[in-house]
């Protein structure tokens, strides 16, 4: 006969399961074109930091962008690409900001996308959130990945939080 606390632990164990991110059918991409895959073949993958780098192609002068997504990348890549499209959305990020300086002054660009780790996004078990840290890690020792970040993101509460608060159960 098993005892509750056996019961609790197996539900506990199967809940966060289900929480886990994964990739759909375990599919890493599905991208029409393979070779146009933003992340080499990764843009399905979840709970990421990524990093941009943006390239002018006048001079060769390139800055990079560090960002977390819990979400999958090629969702987060889309709604860059809407920044960048969007003249309204120029200072969402400071990567669109920078993005909009380059076309405002006609300078032609490129912009190469990497997948720079893996984390967990906000646990409510331990109330962290491996991936706002993970970020926030790079930004402060290791700079020059993230020549674009400002350094205020070191403050900011982490976003990935809000969606286990109470206030989102009905």
């Amino acid at each position: 006969m098993t005892n509750v606390k056996q019961i609790i632990t197996s539900h506990n164990r199967s809940i966060l399961r289900k929480a886990e991110p994964k990739e759909p059918d375990g599919k890493t991409c599905n991208c029409k074109v393979k070779l146009d895959c933003p992340l080499q073949g990764n843009c399905l993958a979840s709970s990421i930091i990524y990093q941009a780098t943006v390239t002018r192609l006048d001079n060769s002068h390139h800055e990079t962008y560090i960002g977390p997504t819990a979400n999958s990348f090629k969702t987060r890549f889309n709604c860059h690409k809407s920044d960048f499209n969007n003249s309204d959305k120029r200072h969402s990020t400071t990567l669109s900001e920078y993005i909009w300086k380059l076309k405002d002054k006609k300078i032609p660009y490129s912009t190469e996308w990497k997948l720079i780790s893996r984390a967990k996004a906000y646990s409510t078990t331990n109330k962290l959130c491996r991936l706002c840290l993970e970020e926030k890690y790079f930004i402060i020792f290791k700079p020059h990945l993230s020549s674009l970040n400002k350094r205020n993101e070191l403050i900011n509460t982490c976003r990935h939080r809000k969606k286990h608060l109470l206030i989102n159960y009905n």
